[in-house]
C-alpha cells in the first residue's frame, strides 16, 4: 500500500453535493466545501496509518490500525465507529452513526488517488494527485 502514502492535491470531485446533501452536511458546510478543494495526506508508520484531511479551515485526523474498530468524529462534529481494511490494493473504510453506514474507498489508479464515498445509493468520487 505504500502507493497511498503521501500527500495528495485534490483535482476533481463527481456527484459531491448529492453526497453532501444525503449524509446530512449542513448547508453553510457544503457552502464552504464547494469553495475549498481538499487535500489529503496519508502516513503509514510501523502497521499505524494516519489519514489528514483538510478542507478550508477544517481538519480532520485520524490515526488507525487496520482491521480494528476505533472513534472518530465527523467533519460535522458527529461521533462515528470506524473499521480500515486492506483488500490488495484498496482501502475500505467503514463508518457508522447509529444505523447510517458509509463507506469509503481509496485508492491510486493511473497515478491518482481515488476516494469514492458511498452512503446508500448516492456515490460521489474525489480525485487526487501527487504533491
Amino acid at each position: 500500500m505504500a502507493a497511498l502514502v503521501g500527500k495528495w492535491e485534490y483535482v476533481s470531485a463527481e456527484n459531491l453535493e448529492q453526497y453532501m446533501e444525503a449524509s446530512g452536511v449542513p448547508e453553510n458546510l457544503r457552502e464552504m466545501a464547494r469553495k475549498s478543494q481538499p487535500n489529503i495526506e496519508v502516513v503509514q508508520s510501523g502497521d499505524s496509518w494516519t489519514i489528514k484531511t483538510v478542507v478550508g479551515e477544517k481538519t480532520k485526523d485520524t490515526t488507525f490500525k487496520l482491521n480494528e474498530e476505533f472513534d472518530s468524529v465527523s467533519l460535522t462534529g458527529q461521533p462515528l465507529k470506524c473499521k480500515v481494511t486492506l483488500d490488495g490494493d484498496v482501502m475500505k473504510e467503514s463508518q457508522k452513526a447509529g444505523d447510517v453506514e458509509v463507506v469509503i474507498t481509496r485508492e491510486v489508479t493511473g497515478g491518482e488517488l481515488v476516494s469514492k464515498m458511498t452512503l446508500g445509493s448516492v456515490t460521489a468520487t474525489v480525485k487526487f494527485k501527487k504533491a
